[in-house]
């Protein structure tokens, strides 16, 4: 093998950690780990090697014809090309290169069990390999037992990962004791060994990890543990737990274990979890947490949940409480949380709150657009009013954006018109600029026409750059001649700026 090209097998390795890790926040499948892992930067090595080796010997042939095999994850003709190239070409140099895409196209298959024999012969007659790495990790990922045992002995943290992934799926007993033994271990060699074994025993130790996470929870002095644990426990869905994870929140002032047991209580399906949240959504010792606990059980699709939302409302006067409930109504999908929306845009007790309250509902679709329309028509309060402009403005419906013409064009008060100019104007789209432009010559009002053109200056529309150009040439108000030319300056536009050159001339 001294031809091939020097494998990095480190860099390899750290790869497949990387998704067996991502296996332990949630994803199953210790053996599609391993199939999957890898599979570019092998396929990328492979090319390379074919390449440097340049033979035309019928090995070299039979080789680069597996290689396009596995290009084309063609897995059955793949492992029967290697199996061939061994059996005809027992001592080319590539033999054990043969060996490990052998093993890769059958475990491709799904045929783990055949992929272990290449493997191991692989390992035995070819110590040497750059390949041999790659073999002992894949027999890891496989759960062959001595491959595992050897692997959780090695002092290499990264190996242990993937061997205890392993050990989980082959021996439920053996894999939660040696969780125990990490955790116990004072050894600062491996860092990131016990968060692996703690996530590991969340996702794949099922009830009986339940003491054990509970455990961690409560009483590690890490930090990081702490809150995985948790994190664990929260996809258990039980009341027990549940039960457990509420005394903690109360007896434990950490903000970082708070917040997590927050999480975890609102991803759990279980009343008392529900029950909890409503619980610190009322009157919880931490403001902080309450807003968390709100805006949490308006994730929640439960009636339970949006009654105790709409009681808060009306008993607590907290303005931070009370924005929060308005956000979490506006998640919820149901037409009293809409209704309430719409109470509170139309009769809230401060400018503010109903301002809050239409900003939400601008993001409630059309029966919300139907209903803020309405609301304009019947509203005094300008500041309610910009209000609604703004929601207007933050909608692509064709309603909207009429309604936002029809206030920019005749709106009673001047401000009114001024706000929906700069709304219109941040939309910076041909059709929207054209509409402006002709607006901006039948507009007989000098501050009006003055704030199109800022809206022109702000746009990079080319149709925006020529009126501002037209406006600075001709038209009868100097002052408006004179902010037109202060607005090219401040555009890149090359047109523009070769028109200002012009003008100096």
């Amino acid at each position: 093998m001294t031809a091939m090209i020097p494998f990095n097998s480190r860099v390899r390795l750290r790869a497949a950690v990387v998704l067996v890790l991502m296996l332990a926040l949630g994803v199953t499948g210790v053996v599609r780990a391993r199939l999957a892992y890898g599979y570019d930067q092998d396929v990328q090595k492979l090319n390379r090697f074919v390449q440097t080796s340049g033979d035309n010997t019928p090995a070299a042939k039979a080789f680069r014809e597996g290689r396009d095999l596995i290009e084309r994850e063609n897995w059955p003709q793949a492992a029967e090309k290697f199996n061939s190239f061994v059996s005809e070409f027992p001592k080319d140099r590539d033999v054990d290169a043969a060996l490990y895409w052998y093993a890769y196209a059958l475990q491709k298959q799904g045929k783990k069990d055949q992929a272990a024999p290449p493997l191991l012969r692989l390992i035995k007659y070819f110590p040497n390999s750059s390949w041999r790495r790659e073999a002992e990790t894949m027999l890891v990922v496989l759960g062959r037992g001595e491959a595992v045992q050897q692997a959780l002995e090695r002092n290499n943290c990264e190996i242990k990962i993937l061997a205890l992934q392993s050990l989980f799926q082959a021996n439920e007993d053996r894999a939660i004791s040696f969780v125990g033994d990490v955790l116990k271990s004072t050894s600062t060699d491996c860092p990131g060994l016990k968060s692996a074994a703690v996530s590991l025993l969340g996702s794949q130790g099922g009830a009986r990890a339940i003491p054990m996470l509970l455990e961690i929870a409560r009483t590690q002095t890490d930090l990081k543990l702490r809150l995985t644990a948790i994190k664990r426990l929260g996809e258990q869905n039980g009341d027990t737990v549940a039960e457990e994870l509420a005394r903690l929140y109360d007896t434990d002032r950490t903000k970082e274990v708070r917040a997590q047991i927050l999480r975890a209580l609102a991803e759990m399906d279980s009343p008392k979890a529900e029950t909890k949240l409503i619980e610190l959504a009322r009157g919880g010792d931490d403001l902080s947490m309450r807003l968390v606990a709100i805006r949490y059980l308006g994730e929640k699709n439960g009636s339970s949940s949006l009654d105790e939302l709409i009681r808060l409302w009306d008993a607590d006067k907290t303005p931070e409480i009370r924005t929060q409930i308005l956000r979490a109504l506006s998640e919820r999908d149901d037409p009293r949380a809409h209704a309430k929306l719409l109470d509170v845009a139309r009769n809230g007790e401060t400018p503010e709150l109903r301002i809050e309250a239409i900003r939400r509902l601008g993001d409630g679709g059309k029966s919300s657009l139907e209903d803020l329309l309405q609301l304009y028509t019947s509203e005094t309060n300008v500041a309610i009013k910009q209000g609604l402009i703004r929601a207007f403005s933050e909608t692509n419906d064709p309603r909207a954006l009429k309604k936002l013409f029809d206030i920019a064009r005749s709106a009673d008060a001047l401000d009114l018109r001024v706000t929906a100019i700069r709304r219109l104007a941040e939309r910076n789209d041909e059709q929207t600029v054209e509409q402006l432009v002709s607006m901006y010559d039948a507009e007989p009002d000098v501050q009006v026409k003055a704030m199109l053109i800022r809206g022109f200056g702000d746009s990079n529309n080319k149709s925006a750059v020529r009126k501002l150009m037209a406006i600075a040439r001709s038209d009868q108000s100097v002052d408006l001649r004179k902010l037109a030319v202060r607005q090219l300056g401040e555009s890149k536009d090359p047109e523009a700026l070769k028109f200002l050159e012009d003008l100096l001339r």
